[in-house]
C-alpha cells in the first residue's frame, strides 16, 4: 500500500524575453480578427448585452463597471489581452481576467465571437503565451503574497503543509505545482483497504447524483445530471465515451479545486486499469474543436454557438481511468481541465499489453495551471456511504472540503 507521496521535479522556468516579441505580436494580430464586420458587431453587442446585467439582481456589479471602458471605447480588447497576458495570480484575485472574460464571452454576442474560425485559434494561442508567462522567473511578483497568505474558510491554505525550494520559488507555475512536506496528507487506515475510497485530491466535494438504487436501468433514461447553480447538465455518456453506460444511476461526484489546493491527484482505490485516455475536448471556450482522430468526440454543427466553462463539463479536455477493483466493480475517475488549463499530466504508464495497476493513495498525475475538477463514478449496484471525517457529502450548493488521500467512503 502507498503510504507516501513521492515528490514531482518542478518544471524548468524559461526567461520571458524568449516570448516576449512573439506574444505581443500576436496581441496585435487581433486588431485584424477584430476588423471582420461580424466579429466587430458581436464585440460590441457583447458588452451591451453585459451592461443590462448591471439591472439584474445578483448579478456583479464591478464586472459590469470594468467593461464600461471598452463598451464607450475609451479601451480596447487589445489592451484587456495585453493586461491578462502578464497577469500573475494574486490571492485577492486568483482568476481575474478569466473572471472578466467568462462573463463577457457567455452573452449570446460573446459566444459567437468565441466561435469565430479566425478568434479560436487565435484564443488558444493566447492561453499558450499566457501560460509562458506564468512558466517563466518573471512571474515570481506575488509569490511573497501567497508565502503570507493564510486561506479562507472556503478556501483554506497554508504554506507551511509544502516544501520551499532552497531559494524560492523560481515561477509561478513552480509554485502552482508546490510539492507536500513528506507526512503531509497521510493515507486512509480505516477499515479494509479494498473496502474504502480514498480522496483523490484536494477540493471541495459534492454529488451530481445520488445512486438511484431503487430504479432499474429502464427507468433511467437520462444520463444527464443538473450542475451547480446552472439549467445545463453534465452528460455521462459525453464524459465517459464507451464506458458511460455502466455508470448510470449510481454515485456520481464532482471534487472542484481552487487556486489554493494541492494539484496533483491519487488513486481513490486499488485496481487494474482497464482503460485510460486523453479526450482533448475543448480548449477553454471551444467545443467545435475536438480532435478529429477521436472518433468519440461529438462534432457540433457548424452554426452552433453553444459553450460555456462549466455547462460543457463533460466535454472539455480531460484524461479518463477506468479502474477495475475488487469491491466497487468498475470505478471510473476523470481529470478534467477548464479555464484556460494547458495540460493534464498522467503518471499512470502502459506497458505493452499488460494492464497498469494502481494502489490507494498512489500519485496518478497533476494539473497545470488554471481550473481544474475531479469527478468520480460508480455503478449504481454499490452501496456507498460517503463521508469526510464525519460530515456526509452533500449536494452542490454544499461542498464538503476534503484532503487528498483522506477517507471519503466505505462500501455498505
Amino acid at each position: 500500500m502507498s503510504t507516501t507521496i513521492t515528490p514531482i521535479i518542478l518544471p524548468a522556468p524559461i526567461e520571458w524575453s524568449t516570448k516576449e516579441a512573439a506574444a505581443t505580436t500576436h496581441i496585435e494580430n487581433l486588431a485584424t480578427i477584430l476588423a471582420k464586420p461580424a466579429n466587430k458587431q458581436n464585440y460590441i453587442a457583447a458588452l451591451a448585452e453585459l451592461s443590462v446585467e448591471a439591472f439584474i439582481p445578483n448579478r456583479s456589479k464591478s464586472i459590469v463597471k470594468f467593461w464600461y471602458p471598452y463598451l464607450i471605447g475609451e479601451s480596447s480588447l487589445e489592451d484587456f489581452f495585453t493586461a491578462w497576458l502578464t497577469y500573475t495570480p494574486t490571492p485577492a484575485s486568483p482568476g481575474k481576467y478569466i473572471e472578466y472574460w467568462d462573463y463577457l464571452v457567455n452573452t449570446t454576442s460573446g459566444l459567437l465571437l468565441a466561435n469565430d474560425e479566425s478568434f479560436k485559434p487565435w484564443f488558444t494561442a493566447f492561453l499558450n503565451f499566457h501560460g509562458d508567462w506564468i512558466n517563466s522567473t518573471s512571474s515570481t511578483g506575488t509569490l511573497d503574497e501567497w508565502m503570507q497568505y493564510k486561506g479562507t474558510t472556503a478556501h483554506p491554505f497554508n504554506i507551511n503543509d509544502y516544501e520551499v525550494p532552497e531559494g524560492g520559488f523560481k515561477s509561478f507555475n513552480q509554485f502552482f505545482l508546490r510539492n507536500l512536506k513528506p507526512g503531509q496528507r497521510p493515507l486512509c487506515s480505516k477499515g479494509n483497504p479494498e473496502e474504502v475510497i480514498v480522496a483523490p485530491c484536494d477540493g471541495g466535494i459534492f454529488y451530481l447524483n445520488h445512486a438511484d438504487q431503487g430504479k432499474s436501468i429502464e427507468e433511467l433514461k437520462n444520463t444527464a445530471y443538473k450542475l451547480p447553480g446552472k439549467s445545463d447538465h453534465f452528460d455521462l455518456k459525453d464524459a465517459l465515451p464507451g464506458y458511460g453506460s455502466h455508470f448510470i444511476g449510481g454515485d456520481l461526484l464532482d471534487i472542484l479545486l481552487w487556486f489554493t489546493d494541492y494539484h496533483h491527484f491519487h488513486a481513490p482505490v486499488s485496481g487494474t486499469i482497464v482503460h485510460q485516455g486523453m479526450y482533448h475536448g475543448s480548449y477553454n471556450y471551444d467545443f467545435g474543436d475536438y480532435d478529429p482522430k477521436d472518433f468519440y468526440a461529438p462534432n457540433l454543427p457548424k452554426d452552433s454557438d453553444q459553450v460555456g466553462w462549466y455547462e460543457k463539463l463533460g466535454k472539455h479536455q480531460r484524461y479518463v481511468w477506468i479502474i477495475n477493483t475488487e469491491k466497487f466493480g468498475l470505478v471510473a475517475m476523470v481529470a478534467i481541465g477548464f479555464w484556460g488549463v494547458g495540460s493534464i499530466i498522467n503518471a499512470i504508464e502502459e506497458k505493452g499489453d499488460q494492464k497498469p495497476t494502481v494502489e490507494q493513495g498512489q500519485y496518478m498525475g497533476h494539473f497545470g495551471y488554471g481550473g481544474s475538477s475531479i469527478v468520480l463514478a460508480f455503478n449504481k449496484d454499490v452501496d456507498i456511504d460517503f463521508k469526510v471525517d464525519g460530515h456526509e457529502v452533500k449536494g452542490a450548493n454544499e461542498p464538503t472540503l476534503m484532503k487528498v488521500r483522506q477517507c471519503l467512503g466505505k462500501l455498505i
